[in-house]
C-alpha cells in the first residue's frame, strides 16, 4: 500500500521538501549555482521523483531521508547522462541493498514509463555518514534536494564545507595507486599476448586490470574503497559517471560480445578451471577495450581531482 508520508509535494514555484520539515530546520545550500525553482524549467518531473520516492518507501525500506543531488538539481555534476543520483540514508541495515533496490524499480517502474531511465541509487547507513565528510557526502547535502525524511529525523545542511585540499590529495594517492597498478598490468596483458602468445594469462591481466580501473574511478568521485571486485557489479555501480563509459561497454546488440561480464568468467575460471579458454581474437578485444575504458576513466577522475584542487584553493 503507497503511502505520501513526508514524500516529496509537488509545488511548481516552490523548493521541492517535504510538508512537515519547517525551513528553519534546512540550512541554505552552499552550492554557488542557482537551482531552478520553476517546474518548467526543472530537467525532471517531481511527479515521477515522488514515485520512485513512494516505491521506495513503500515496505521495502525505512529511512531517515533521500536526496537528490548532482546535476539534475542544479548541484556538481555526479553522471554523465541524465540519471537520477539519489542518496539514501538508513538507519538500519536494510533487507536488501542498492543493487536489489534498482531491480525493485525496475519492476514496478519500467524503463519505459520512466521520462529519466537511469536512476543512481546509495544506500548509506546513518553512522557512517555522520562520522564521515568526503566531497561526495558533501556535495550530495549542501546541494541536494531533500525528497524525504523521517518523522523522527531533522535533516540540516552542512554547516561548513570539508577540507577539500585533504580530499584531494586522499583522492589523488589512491588515484596514482589503482591507475599505476592497472596500467602495469594492462602492460603485462600485452606482453603476455604478443610475446608470450598466453591469451589465457593475457584475459586474466586485462580483467584485472578493469577491477583497478574502477576502483580508481570510485575512490576519486566517493571517497571511500568499492567493497567488491566484480566487474558486473562495479560497472553498474559507477557507469552513469560517464557516457563514454557506458559506450565502450555497454551492449550493443551486435558484435555479441559482452566485455563486462566476460572479464567476470575470467577472473572466476583462468585460476581454477584449467580447461577454460578464449579465443586470441576475443581476447585482443577485451584489451582493446579496457585500454579505452582506462583513458576515460583516467580524464573523468583527473576533472574531479582539478574540482577539489580549485575549491581547496578558493578555502
Amino acid at each position: 500500500m503507497e503511502t505520501n508520508r513526508n514524500i516529496m509535494q509537488e509545488q511548481p514555484a516552490q523548493t521541492i521538501i517535504p510538508e512537515t520539515i519547517a525551513e528553519s530546520q534546512i540550512a541554505s545550500t552552499a552550492s554557488a549555482t542557482a537551482q531552478p525553482t520553476d517546474a518548467a524549467e526543472l530537467p525532471y518531473d517531481p511527479m515521477e521523483a515522488a514515485r520512485i520516492v513512494r516505491i521506495l518507501t513503500d515496505g521495502y525500506f525505512d529511512p531517515e531521508y533521500i536526496l537528490l543531488f548532482g546535476k539534475l538539481v542544479g548541484g556538481t555534476p555526479h553522471s554523465d547522462p541524465a540519471a537520477y543520483d539519489l542518496l539514501m540514508v538508513v538507519r538500519e541495515t536494510p533487507r536488501f541493498n542498492w543493487f536489489q533496490a534498482k531491480r525493485i524499480l525496475r519492476y514496478k517502474m519500467p524503463y519505459r514509463h520512466r521520462k529519466i531511465t537511469y536512476i543512481n541509487l546509495y544506500i548509506l547507513p546513518l553512522n557512517y555518514v555522520e562520522s564521515n565528510r568526503t566531497p561526495f557526502l558533501y556535495f550530495a547535502h549542501a546541494e541536494g534536494k531533500l525528497l524525504y525524511c523521517n518523522d523522527h529525523y531533522c535533516f540540516r545542511r552542512p554547516k561548513r564545507p570539508i577540507d577539500f585540499a585533504r580530499a584531494y590529495a586522499d583522492a589523488k594517492f589512491h588515484y596514482d595507486t589503482f591507475r599505476t597498478l592497472g596500467n602495469d598490468l594492462l602492460e603485462q596483458a600485452q606482453d603476455a599476448f604478443t610475446e608470450g602468445h598466453n591469451a589465457r594469462l593475457a584475459a586474466q591481466f586485462t580483467a584485472q586490470a578493469a577491477v583497478y580501473f574502477y576502483h580508481t574511478l570510485y575512490y576519486v568521485y566517493h571517497g571511500m574503497p568499492f567493497d567488491l571486485h566484480d566487474p558486473v557489479v562495479m560497472h553498474d555501480r559507477m557507469r552513469t559517471l560517464s557516457t563514454k563509459l557506458m559506450l565502450v561497454f555497454d551492449d550493443n546488440h551486435i558484435e555479441n560480445i559482452f566485455t563486462i561480464p566476460r572479464l567476470k568468467e575470467v577472473l572466476m575460471k583462468t585460476t581454477y578451471d584449467a580447461e577454460f579458454y578464449m579465443a586470441p581474437q576475443e581476447v585482443e578485444l577485451h584489451m582493446e577495450r579496457v585500454q579505452q575504458a582506462a583513458e576515460i576513466i583516467e580524464g573523468c577522475a583527473g576533472l574531479r581531482l582539478e574540482l577539489y584542487k580549485e575549491l581547496s584553493e578558493k578555502q
